[in-house]
């Protein structure tokens, strides 16, 4: 039990996202891993990390088993993640995945929200290019121009030449922005008389 407070694992205490608390599972899973602990050390050190309406919850759950003290990690998660992400979510969460825009977000935003949701819809996304498909389709038109014509070699490359491209355009709205040229201004020559 040490060595697994030692990585500080967070505590959860039944409050929050879908997000939220698929991340604070994934984090324990992972923090469990480095401390290589038994799969029923594992389902009582989360079970430590409980507070709140979680802890009620896990009380609950507890009182309907024939022998608590056998519950393996494994049916500690199914039920924790049947019970806070029920299927419904992940269904809705799913279909916000396959409908994700751009819209006025920078690109940083796009991608940030795309990968998280993508956890929803792993099968769409399982193959590098129907990342890469979806990805663009959720693009502003304007650049989704600019990528469309290309095959790109895999996902990354193709958001490193978004970024590029969104860059590019940035430098040429503030160089519009600055205003015209000298050159451009004086259109003919100034002749004195």
């Amino acid at each position: 039990m040490f060595e697994f407070l030692c990585t500080k694992p967070p505590v959860f205490k039944g409050l929050g996202t879908p997000l939220d608390v698929e991340d604070w599972m994934r984090t324990m899973e992972r923090k469990l891993e480095i401390t290589q602990c038994s799969d029923g050390e594992k389902a009582r050190f989360t079970v430590q990390q409980l507070e709140g309406a979680a802890l009620d919850w896990y009380e609950n759950l507890r009182g309907g088993l024939d022998d608590p003290e056998a519950l393996t990690f494994e049916e500690f998660c199914a039920a924790f993640c049947d019970y806070y992400v029920p299927a419904g979510i992940k269904e809705l969460k799913k279909e916000e995945f396959r409908t994700l825009q751009q819209d006025n977000k920078m690109v940083q935003q796009y991608l940030t929200q795309f990968t998280t949701l993508a956890r929803y819809a792993l099968e769409d996304v399982a193959r590098d290019a129907n990342r890469q498909r979806h990805f663009l389709k959720g693009l502003n038109s304007g650049l989704k121009i600019g990528l469309v014509a290309h095959d790109f070699s895999n996902f990354q490359s193709l958001v490193n030449k978004r970024r590029k491209l969104g860059e590019d355009r940035k430098r040429r709205m503030s160089q519009n922005a600055d205003g015209p040229s000298q050159r451009q201004r004086g259109m003919f020559p100034q002749y004195s008389r």
